[in-house]
């Protein structure tokens, strides 16, 4: 009864007008968050069960009785996976009616992984949305320009849901090149600007060359960026860049940073957050679980990227716990200025290179204005190196179109190294994808 209650109580609080809904959910006490929060779970983990023909296999093969599951430590060495997504199909996770979809914007395979949703989850996660958006500055006079990619990518989506929850100005622009974007942006006159990072700071290089105008804030999504960067993107406009963090698995944001840049503010209401196993730091993989979904739920999702959960109070005041800022992934992954590439991006572009060794590696560095995508190749003779750098940017022209127009739209730089035979591999195992930026700490204000 309690937690009925509890909920009807949220559900009326998310549909207020978001500055009413900040106020409230300030002042709400944290059991009340931890009690809705399990009792979301066990529903979530009983719909599974019931619905979804991966799940039920799942649990049955394993002898898990959901009826006795109160946390979802007690799954034990249960997890979802994205090979999980990609080799079941998204119909095999299934538990409603499905209306709308999108795909991961990159993975380790060329197989993307598709995630299905409802329009009513897809109002929902906007209206939460809104709430994180007020909570940074965004007010119903503010003019908004969105660069995002609506090429499957939810991210855009639920923006449009969040500022009409805003009641603001919206334009979507799509992920056109940034001197496009300037030259057509300045007859609406936005002051809030979204778009992924690198693209942000290619926008930021062009805006300093030709003149500002006056912004109150920008948001970047869909990948992370060096503190240099985000100092650059910010010292152009003179406003603050914030970044939100998400997955499509998880329908968008699972936290966005507030003022103070200090870690992700996380969303308890709709997710449960694992770091099953930490470091002696606190460390470990991030694993979540949807609590508000009817249409594809996914119990124990494994993120693989490695952070933390902070759950001590933040200065900025909202009630949110946080996510400290992502430190790596656990798969040969990298999202940068490229895009999100894994080892077989690069098999690829190397399919049918003449006058290269077996052994070679991708390493991702940063420049101080943009990320540098170098492809460390053991060449015999290193005078082959222009003929095979031409060969695998044809390649990647070719069988890469997004990457491709990241290039032109000079996101990153791409370069072919030349190494001595035998000198890229030191142990058994070579690692193909090498990141070698590194995140600062988060600032204080």
């Amino acid at each position: 009864m309690l937690t009925k209650m509890i909920e009807q109580i949220e559900r009326m609080v998310l549909r207020m007008e978001p500055h009413r809904s900040v106020r409230f959910l300030n002042v709400s006490p944290p059991w009340a968050i931890d009690a809705l929060q399990r009792a979301r779970f066990r529903r979530t983990l009983r719909l599974a069960a019931e619905r979804s023909s991966f799940y039920r296999e799942q649990f049955r093969k394993r002898g898990i009785d959901v009826r006795r599951i109160e946390h979802p430590s007690q799954l034990g060495d249960f997890y979802t996976t994205g090979e999980d997504l990609r080799q079941h199909s998204a119909e095999a996770f299934l538990t409603g009616r499905a209306d709308t979809a999108f795909e991961t914007t990159g993975t380790t395979s060329p197989i993307p992984k598709r995630v299905f949703f409802s329009q009513r989850e897809l109002s929902e996660m906007g209206r939460t949305s809104a709430i994180g958006l007020y909570h940074l500055g965004i007010r119903a006079h503010d003019r908004v320009l969105s660069a995002y990619d609506c090429s499957f990518w939810v991210s855009p989506a639920v923006l449009r849901m969040a500022v009409q929850f805003l009641d603001c100005f919206h334009v979507e622009a799509g992920k056109i090149p940034p001197h496009e974007f300037y030259e057509r942006a300045r007859a609406y006159k936005p002051n809030v600007i979204f778009g992924e990072p690198s693209w942000l700071v290619r926008l930021s290089e062009l805006a300093r060359e030709r003149g500002t105008w006056p912004v109150k804030l920008l948001f970047g999504g869909g990948e992370n960026i060096t503190e240099e960067a985000r100092h650059i993107v910010e010292s152009v406009w003179n406003a603050p860049l914030y970044l939100s963090y998400g997955q499509t698995e998880s329908f968008g944001t699972l936290g966005a940073e507030c003022e103070r840049q200090d870690g992700y503010h996380r969303n308890d209401l709709f997710f449960f957050f694992e770091t099953p196993e930490t470091d002696v730091e606190g460390y470990g993989e991030l694993v979540y679980t949807t609590l508000v979904r009817d249409v594809m739920p996914l119990i124990r999702y494994r993120s693989t990227d490695l952070t933390r959960l902070v759950d001590e109070p933040c200065e900025c005041g909202l009630f949110a716990k946080r996510i400290a800022k992502i430190q790596a992934r656990t798969d040969e992954m990298a999202v940068c200025g490229m895009g999100n590439v894994g080892p077989w991006v690069f098999e690829e572009v190397l399919r049918n290179v003449n006058g290269h060794g077996a052994d070679w590696q991708a390493v991702i560095k940063h420049d101080g204005k943009r990320d540098v995508v170098e492809l460390h190749i053991e060449l015999d003779h290193s005078n082959h190196q222009p003929d095979i750098e031409r060969a695998v940017l044809d390649n990647l022209r070719a069988g890469f179109a997004d990457f491709w127009k990241n290039y032109e739209m000079k996101l990153y730089e791409f370069r072919v190294v030349p190494c001595e035979p035998g000198s890229l591999r030191n142990g058994r195992k070579l690692k193909r994808v090498l990141d070698q930026r590194q995140m600062a700490l988060p600032r204080v204000v």
